[in-house]
């Protein structure tokens, strides 16, 4: 059985992170209208799509997010944001034609019109310690989404990574210097309005857990309702490359409903995949997101294992659920719970199934966030979350507040500050963060400063110790965008870190390119 519930007013929209700091990550858009603070969105990589960022402040074309606790996110990741369309969209979009009794307006996001939009990017990161060895990467990106070429039924989309590293002593220690990664490859063709086929690499936005799809995917609309199937193979665990010994297939069906006041959509599904014709995995998977009236947002996913070798039994591995509430335009707030359970594969790892089912306690946590706008100018809130296990192992919690204060971009800018203790069984870290961001040319050149005190007080955790080494840490940062032009920009950021006796620097650059055929008419 497989859950989906997702809002009718909303389309995704992809972005990509620009920058990352101790306590912030930052991901640009074309625009964010539609994008609400404490909103969360969604790292693709690896052809996985996951929940990993919560919205704290944003701008027209940039969101500032904190990270979600076991997630790690890397600059230029994709992340996709379900974007709210406005009251008036959404009311329209809900009215039926006349003469119809449709609750469910035809998509509208489907049209014959052709589009190519994509992205090309080129980027270095280097860390240049002063007690160990330089360590410098090259990262060269290319993202394509082409709709209906030439006016066709045929799209096509894809999403290449390629990766240089330079090692500083390849021959003592020998590793993999690159790595190019297909993340989708796909080719779609809609017969009509209401159905999609599509052959490739690819991922479905109704299934996102499920990560990429090598094969056949299709779906039907038949008006409220909607059913699609899947048949392929998964991308191979250690390489990432076609694997064919690792057949998949499945189906799930859904409905939906768009109205002035409630928008959602469920789907519920089964898969199964298989490790050269037997049995690896065969689960349920669900998942849930509505809006109703615009101020309360609900979202939940959850996956049920239903094959084991050894007991028969079923095992619930992932679970999550969320929900934003908009109290007035001055007050929201934010909570969510997850439990996660190791996924098994059984034929995959059939020699350590024994070890990991002992090991099979959830790594649950919960998270609560309060955000509070004053006034225009002035944004704060504080926020709360704790990760434990039912045995104590891998306990931790965390407390953040932060306060924003922005004005006209070019004489004032935009301050911030933020403190955060973050406590486990062996660490505690007390971090104090500040910001400035300015416009130098409207237009042409944004610019930031930065200056991070981070203090950690060590414990033993063998036996149970206070608490009572210390170490301290500063980091002094700046970061740079350029436009070059109206779709070419030019980012760098240097930084300086110091602990101890060491000083350690990192410079990261990049060239960005967008280009949209729409927008050039």
């Amino acid at each position: 059985m497989l859950l989906a519930l997702a809002v009718r007013a909303q389309e995704v929209v992809t972005g990509e992170v620009t920058f990352i700091t101790a306590q912030h990550v930052y991901v640009r858009f074309e625009q964010t209208e539609g994008i609400a603070v404490a909103d969360t969105l969604e790292v693709l990589r690896d052809g996985q799509s996951r929940p990993c960022l919560i919205v704290s402040n944003m701008s027209s074309t940039s969101c500032v997010c904190t990270v979600v606790d076991g997630c790690v996110v890397e600059k230029q990741d994709r992340v996709q944001a379900r974007r709210q369309k406005s009251e008036k969209e959404a009311v329209k979009s809900a009215r039926p034609e006349r003469g119809t009794r449709s609750q469910v307006p035809p998509d509208s996001s489907r049209s014959s019109d052709e589009r190519i939009r994509g992205r090309v990017s080129a980027a270095s990161y280097s860390t240049i310690p002063s007690a160990r060895e330089n360590d410098h990467r090259l990262m060269y990106r290319v993202s394509l989404d082409a709709d209906h070429i030439a006016g066709s039924k045929f799209s096509a989309e894809t999403y290449l990574n390629y990766r240089k590293l330079y090692p500083a002593d390849p021959d003592r220690r020998p590793q993999r210097t690159e790595i190019f990664n297909v993340y989708s490859a796909a080719v779609s063709y809609e017969p009509d309005s209401n159905t999609v086929i599509s052959l490739g690499r690819k991922i479905n936005n109704n299934i996102s857990s499920l990560g990429a799809i090598d094969g056949l995917q299709a779906e039907r609309t038949m008006g409220s309702f909607l059913a699609g199937a899947i048949v392929g193979f998964r991308p191979d665990i250690y390489t990432y490359d076609l694997n064919t010994d690792l057949l998949q297939y499945g189906g799930y069906v859904g409905t939906r409903t768009n109205t002035a006041a409630l928008n959602t959509r469920t789907t519920i599904g089964l898969m199964q995949q298989t490790n050269s014709g037997m049995i690896d995995r065969r689960y349920a998977y669900m998942q849930h997101s509505s809006t109703f009236r615009g101020n309360l947002n609900l979202f939940g996913s959850g996956e049920l294992d239903l094959y084991s070798t050894l007991n028969g039994g079923a095992r619930l591995t992932n679970l999550f659920v969320s929900a934003r509430y908009r109290i007035n335009r001055m007050v929201d707030v934010f909570g969510s719970y997850d439990s996660r359970k190791r996924v098994i594969y059984y034929e995959t790892f059939r020699n350590d199934v024994e070890v990991m089912l002992d090991d099979d306690d959830a790594r649950q946590g919960a998270r609560l966030r309060l955000n509070l706008k004053p006034m225009k100018s002035l944004s704060g809130g504080a926020a709360y979350s704790r990760r434990f296990q039912a045995d104590g192992a891998n306990r931790s919690e965390n407390v953040q507040l932060f306060l924003n204060y922005s004005r006209d971009p070019r004489t004032f800018g935009r301050w911030s500050v933020q403190a955060n203790r973050n406590t486990s069984s062996y660490v505690r870290s007390d971090v104090l963060s500040f910001r400035h961001s300015r416009t130098l040319i409207p237009k042409r050149l944004d610019m930031s400063l930065y200056y991070r005190a981070v203090e950690y007080v060590y414990g033993n955790r063998s036996d149970g110790s206070p608490l009572t080494a210390r170490t301290s840490q500063r980091y002094y940062g700046a970061d740079m965008m350029i436009t070059l032009a109206r779709t070419l920009t030019f980012t760098v950021l240097g930084e300086l870190s110091t602990i101890r006796e060491e000083h350690n620097y990192r410079v990261n650059m990049s060239l960005t390119k967008r280009f949209d055929s729409k927008k050039r008419r």
